[in-house]
Parts: C-alpha cells; structure tokens; sequence
C-alpha cells in the first residue's frame, strides 16, 4: 500500500460521522479541566527534540493543542495527573518540559535497551508561575506550555524512533506516543 493513511471504514464495515473538535480557549466550567492527545505516525526525535501529537481526541476546560504539534496549553492552576506512553526502537529517556525551560519532578521515564513501551503516571502541580508563555489561547494571555522532550544521553544514536504499526506490517494505525492530562 503506497498511502500511509487507511481509513477504518476501509477495514471495518460499519462507519461512524467525525467531527473535528472546536478550539475556541474558552474558560472551561468550574469542573474539569482534560486533555488527550496522541499520534500514530511514525517519527524520529533528536536530542532535545519533541514528541508530536498527530490528534487531540478530547479536549475540555482551561487547555488546548493544536493537531500535529508538541505543544499543551493549560491555563489554570491546581494538582493534574498525567500520563504518557511511547512507543520506540531505540534505548531513550523522556522528560516532560515545562514552558521550554523546566523539566517536571518525577516525569523523565527511559529504557536502557531497544524497541520497547515507556509508560509514566504521576501528578505535577501547575502554579501561577507556570504561566508564562503568552498564547492568544488563555483569557489572561499567559499559559503553561507542556512538551514531552528526548533527553536521552548515552544512545548511540542522534535521535529516537517512535514506532507504529507499519513498520510491523499491520494494516490499523495504532499509537506511537499518548499523553492523558486531567486536572484533579
């Protein structure tokens, strides 16, 4: 198959209308603040490079990303969980970077040997001093920016590849790398 891109519909039957979702930046209600974002191509992170995420399939509250971007907007203080999960071929360490500048405690999750699953869940608190980096997103125009980064050292290779399906020869997409961020 020369197209990367296969549509479900084209292995399964039944089909169902997709509706893209608004980003508006809106202040999200009193509740909830949640974002789920991940890819399925396949990509190759140098050192200090990002992970993009190709889909943001849920989106709510005082948050946003952008399809095919790094970039996690949060705009409101407070305690999240987040989870995030890739998939990759060679020995990595990944952290989660705060406004281009800070790495959060307890994100960094690595594997010392080849084509693996590097899973982490832990809970960061956002501050107002993590709102810094101006976006036309937030109502105040500050934001935290959250990025997932390659801070791997001792690979011998200049980069890291995350690792789909097609490589493997499988026809369904499935996910190289995921991030669920929720406010507690």
């Amino acid at each position: 198959m020369s197209n990367e891109n296969i549509l479900i519909s084209e292995i399964i039957e039944e089909t169902h209308e997709y509706k893209p979702m608004e980003m508006n930046g809106h202040i999200g209600p009193q509740g909830r603040t949640f974002v789920n974002a991940y890819s399925t191509s396949e990509q190759k992170i140098e050192k200090n490079g990002f992970v993009f995420f190709d889909y943001t399939n849920a989106a709510h509250g005082d948050c946003a990303h952008f399809p095919n971007t790094s970039e996690i907007f949060i705009w409101r203080t407070g305690f999240y969980s987040i989870y995030i999960s890739i998939f990759h071929l060679e020995s990595c360490q990944f952290s989660l970077l705060k406004n281009s500048v800070y790495i959060a405690p307890v994100s960094t999750v690595g594997s010392f040997f080849t084509s693996s699953q590097n899973s982490n869940s832990f809970i960061i608190q956002l501050t107002e001093e993590d709102m810094t980096t101006a976006t036309f997103l937030s109502p105040s125009g500050n934001a935290c920016k959250l990025q997932f980064v390659n801070c791997s050292t001792t690979s011998y290779m200049p980069y890291v590849t995350l690792i789909g399906s097609h490589s493997a020869g499988n026809i369904i997409p499935q996910i190289t790398a995921t991030t669920t961020i929720i406010s507690l």
